[in-house]
């Protein structure tokens, strides 16, 4: 019989994107896998093979932990949820949960469950899982793979100039100024390409004389994505699923550390950080509270024709 199992990630779409790196693993190897996840659930058509579940409530939990032999969670002290499963499964059943831990610091080697992973915050999330898959829980097979398997009636790269510009996040800190993406955008439209932005609402943007994209949802977002020749955006989800569908993505970041860990890494992709001659000694971090002064258009623009000329190379 087929061994049943539960993976419970954060609920943000970049989190979603590689958390199925270890749902492909595992149903690689014959394993039945529900993935419980709030973001990806509508582009499940890009993913047919594998089953995504939004959050069980937390009345549900004793069905949850009779309904599988293993379970993979990634931490989350902020969910009471995911909190209440880790302290019920290790006293219930301790060698089949296992907790994962995904942030950049030399000190998660002191979580209470770190042997459950080994996480290893030098390189990226979805190398960490082919890792766990590989070495903790010694697949025989494994893929680097997250299973994405675009529509038949899509066609990757169709706009050869196409470029999409994701000028949000999740939190406003991590996002480069909006008039240094629109500098950006003038710089792409000036040597022939054509700048698209998605910014995920119309507000703030109307007027800033480039098309403006709105999606209903998931799939026709990374659709028009899986289309286009390029994405540029902030550190967020978005450079995840482009990454994972084949785009090259260059992604803008206040600290090298965390773009270690957290930087798209499915397919080619640059990173634009602050220089490390900047200091960012403790009680000053000079160089996390001003990133974005020091992240110039002119930086991000020669690092984009790097970007273009290496795909152009591979090619």
């Amino acid at each position: 019989m087929a061994q049943r199992a539960a993976i419970f990630c954060h609920n943000g779409l970049g989190d979603g994107v590689n958390s199925l790196v270890l749902s492909n693993n595992l149903q690689l190897n014959g394993w039945k896998v529900d993935t419980y996840q709030n973001a990806i659930g509508s582009m499940k058509n890009w993913f047919p093979h594998l089953e995504v579940h939004p959050y069980p409530n937390l009345d549900e939990l004793p069905r949850i932990l009779q309904s599988y032999d293993w379970f993979f969670v990634v931490h989350n002290d902020t969910d009471l949820f995911v909190l209440t499963l880790i302290q019920e499964g290790k006293r219930r059943f301790p060698d089949k949960i296992k907790v994962i831990y995904l942030y950049p610091s030399k000190n998660i080697v002191n979580e209470p469950y770190y042997s459950d992973c080994l996480t290893d915050p030098s390189v990226s999330i979805a190398s960490n899982l082919i890792t766990f898959c590989e070495k903790i829980l010694r697949l025989p097979k494994t893929t680097q793979s997250n299973g994405f398997i675009p529509p038949t009636d899509a066609v990757w790269g169709k706009m050869l100039k196409r470029v999409v510009i994701h000028p949000t996040s999740a939190r406003a800190t991590r996002n480069w100024p909006k008039e240094k993406f629109l500098a950006l955008a003038h710089c792409l439209k000036r040597v022939g390409y054509q700048p698209v932005f998605i910014p995920g609402t119309q507000e703030g943007w109307e007027g800033v004389g480039f098309p403006i994209e709105l999606f209903s949802n998931l799939d026709c977002l990374a659709r028009f994505i899986y289309e286009s020749a390029y994405l540029v955006g902030n550190d967020s989800g978005l450079g995840h699923l482009a990454s994972a569908l084949g785009v090259p993505t260059l992604t803008l970041c206040r600290r090298r550390t965390w773009a270690n860990m957290w930087a798209p890494s499915f397919y080619k992709g640059i990173v634009v950080t602050p220089s490390s001659w900047i200091p960012n000694i403790r009680g000053l971090r000079l160089r996390d509270r001003y990133w974005k002064r020091f992240i110039s258009v002119k930086k991000v623009f020669r690092a984009f024709e790097i970007l273009v000329h290496s795909e152009m190379t591979r090619a």
